[in-house]
């Protein structure tokens, strides 16, 4: 659930007509991020996640990258 609220809430805030409302939905999808980072050690520890190196590089990337976003458009309303 938390893997798709991550594109769900980026798409809602980009759909919105303000940027602050896209930084608050960026901010909903890091948090749904989070989640899934402890969900993926959860899963690791109990032995029902395979290769959690490589989802948990592709966790990286992409909150790097929704982070760095969400920086982005924080630094052009400043």
């Amino acid at each position: 659930r938390a893997a798709v609220s991550v594109p769900s809430n980026i798409a809602e805030g980009a759909a919105r007509n303000t940027s602050k409302e896209l930084i608050y939905f960026l901010g909903i999808s890091i948090g749904s991020l989070a989640e899934l980072d402890t969900q993926i050690d959860l899963a690791t520890r109990l032995g029902l996640c395979k290769a959690p190196e490589e989802i948990q590089a592709l966790l990286n990337e992409t909150t790097a990258l929704t982070l760095a976003l969400s920086k982005s458009i924080k630094a052009k309303l400043d």
